[in-house]
């Protein structure tokens, strides 16, 4: 389990959705582009949740470690679509000529 800071907040998630948005942002950083998320979570009862991020330039974002949970989700729907959306900014940032 990971935390992703965004703002004030702290967003509790599984490790590989919020390496997945950090990696996103930073592509969208670099393509001076930006992009609303929702983005799966775990509040503060342990309870499923999601949240909405709006990611680009000049959004600062990063993660932090959290405890480890036995029972993380895999959230590999989400990962997924976030990967593709990365490679997607990279194919049209850096198009084949």
């Amino acid at each position: 389990m990971m935390y992703l800071v965004y703002g004030l907040s702290s967003i509790l998630t599984s490790s590989a959705a919020a390496a997945a948005v950090l990696r996103y942002t930073a592509a969208l950083s670099q393509s001076s582009r930006a992009d609303v998320v929702t983005m799966p979570a775990v509040d503060l009862s342990g309870a499923n949740t999601s949240v909405n991020l709006v990611l680009g330039p000049g959004i600062p974002v990063l993660t932090e470690d959290a405890s480890d949970d036995v029972l993380e989700p895999a959230h590999q729907e989400f990962v997924d679509d976030i990967t593709d959306r990365t490679r997607a900014v990279f194919i049209t940032a850096h198009p084949r000529t």
